[in-house]
């Protein structure tokens, strides 16, 4: 059983309305659109990968149409707080389930706590909170949402990051490049299952959607 590969630098820093990159020390400012534009362009890019590489997890590549996405959407840019786990070494440690019936040793970094704007007109924010666990790949959120399992992948969809996007306890969150794990398009690989507190009760509809294989 092959084990899932964590995807890591697609994450590009993020707040809601710009993007904000740093250029020779010089911080500038990307569009709604461009961003929007950059991410279609890294979707293709994708596809590409999923349908040509030797590394893909696509069996039937012939028929292999592309990945199925909710439209980018702004408001999934958030950025949260991120909460560390304080505790000894032997407590940050965790044995995560993966799908196979296995389980595999992961890290408690911290918490992600943040509000979705979307959800601005209720009289109060809700805060939601997401487990981050630490690998030797770096750090990943793996979460359910209220669209599971009918528009998104019942075993969950992931978010990567490297150490050093926390800044200043600080971290962005963009759902829009929420990827589904090597597992929902092939059962040969053994993907690691969220955490129960990691299932969110609203909707997120950015990211991937379910894959759709084609008879």
């Amino acid at each position: 059983m092959l084990k899932n590969k964590f995807i890591l630098g697609l994450i590009a820093v993020v707040v809601v309305g710009v993007i904000i990159t740093t250029f020779f020390g010089e911080e500038t400012t990307v569009s709604d659109a461009d961003y929007v534009a950059q991410l279609e362009k890294e979707r293709r890019e994708k596809d590409t990968f999923y349908r040509d590489s030797d590394t893909s997890p696509i069996a039937d590549k012939a028929n292999f149409k592309g990945l199925n996405y909710f439209t980018p959407n702004p408001a999934y840019k958030v950025v949260a707080t991120v909460i560390l786990y304080h505790s000894t070494a032997q407590d940050k440690q965790v044995a995560v389930p993966m799908t196979d019936g296995s389980s595999t040793t992961y890290e408690k970094y911290g918490f992600a706590e943040f509000t979705l704007p979307h959800e601005s007109k209720a009289a109060e924010l809700n805060v939601y909170r997401l487990l981050i666990y630490k690998h030797e790949k770096g750090l990943s959120i793996l979460f359910r949402d209220a669209t599971a399992p009918e528009e998104t992948y019942g075993g969950g969809r992931y978010l990567d990051f490297k150490a050093d996007d926390i800044k200043d306890g600080k971290l962005t969150l963009d759902f829009n490049v929420a990827y589904n794990p090597y597992c929902a398009y092939n059962h040969t690989y053994a993907c690691p299952i969220p955490p129960k507190e990691n299932t969110l009760p609203v909707r997120v509809e950015a990211g991937e959607k379910i894959f759709e294989k084609n008879e």
